[in-house]
């Protein structure tokens, strides 16, 4: 690698290579034993071990660096940590060289960085560094974009979000009588008017709520239920949060609205289903784009995850009386929609 260009294994016909040798080895058979073993023959081994070495230094390529790949990892344990494991089991130690850090820690040097969640992304925003984004919300993601306009360097992102068309096809599969559907936001999300025609298309009715101050999440909450036969989530954390996340799922829960989340740990708290990838499903991912930097230098487009897996809470299935599907059914089903 010479100045942060990889170097590429040249060709070699082996008409070349031919071309190359015959005359080597004409002169070779040229010499007699004598040559070789009687008098002088150490100056002409040695002019032909010379010769050799040339030939051989022109015909085989050297071997290009590793690239040099640094993990920006925001925190330790659980997802992060299992999407780092399996990443540096992805990548052939004779080809990329890695390095695990905080975002708080001096860097080094690199070829590419990985920001691995938003504490990590909004550190190496602030720097003109090559780096693919990974557990990060789309609205996060595009905010940092926005706020680092003047920087050069490639960037990209695979989204913490699944695709919406994803998730609306999650809502109809597992919940197909559905006609009413409710959201919060605390501001209009760019992809409402998606979200109210792929509802439209399917029979379905959106209900809406803005919080604000005059506005409280607890009347919100209220409101939307009381015109809703599903709660569905956007990916907003100031509704959707440790301090909210259980209140939001009781009152639901009292109402027998049941709450379509964006996550398994959603699910796992006492959301009734939700789509989502996994740790190593995104390692993959990373590691095709990483492939990719390596041959061009460039990083392809931010992009939604492309293998994912769904999660159903039978036990809230059945508290609510709902007869649903398994999470591998429902899955399958995703999987087969264009």
């Amino acid at each position: 690698m010479i100045g942060g260009l990889i170097l590429q294994r040249p060709f070699i016909s082996d008409e070349t290579t031919i071309r190359v040798i015959e005359p080597v080895k004409r002169h070779v058979n040229g010499y007699s034993r004598a040559a070789f073993y009687g008098p002088g023959a150490c100056s002409t081994r040695r002019m032909l071990s010379v010769a050799l070495v040339f030939l051989l230094s022109c015909v085989l390529p050297a071997q290009a660096d590793p690239l040099q790949i640094t993990l920006a990892i925001s925190e330790e344990g659980g997802a992060y940590r299992a999407f780092g494991e399996t990443l540096i089991g992805k990548l052939q130690s004779d080809k990329y060289a890695v390095k695990i850090k905080r975002p708080e820690d001096a860097l080094g040097g690199s070829d590419l960085y990985i920001a691995v969640g938003m504490k990590a992304a909004t550190q190496l925003a602030a720097k003109d560094i090559p780096t693919l984004n990974v557990f990060v919300p789309k609205t996060g993601y595009e905010r940092l974009q926005r706020e680092s306009a003047t920087r050069n360097a490639p960037r990209s992102a695979i989204y913490l979000d699944q695709p919406l068309e994803r998730q609306v096809a999650l809502l109809a599969a597992a919940l197909p009588g559905v006609k009413h559907v409710g959201v919060l936001y605390t501001s209009a999300p760019a992809e409402l008017p998606s979200l109210r025609r792929q509802l439209n298309d399917r029979n379905m009715r959106l209900h809406e709520r803005a919080i604000d101050q005059s506005h409280p999440i607890n009347d919100a909450l209220e409101e939307v239920l009381g015109e809703s036969e599903v709660l569905f989530v956007l990916p907003d954390s100031d509704i959707y949060n440790a301090s909210t996340i259980r209140n939001i799922l009781l009152t639901s829960y009292r109402k027998q609205i049941p709450l379509v989340g964006i996550s398994q740990a959603y699910v796992k708290a006492g959301a009734l289903c939700a789509v989502y990838s996994t740790p190593e499903q995104v390692a993959t991912q990373v590691h095709t784009m990483i492939e990719r930097f390596a041959g061009s230098g460039k990083l392809p487009s931010a992009q939604y995850p492309g293998e994912f897996e769904v999660s159903v809470n039978i036990q809230v299935a059945r508290s609510l009386d709902l007869r649903i599907r398994d999470a591998e059914k429902l899955r399958d089903e995703l999987r087969r929609l264009p």
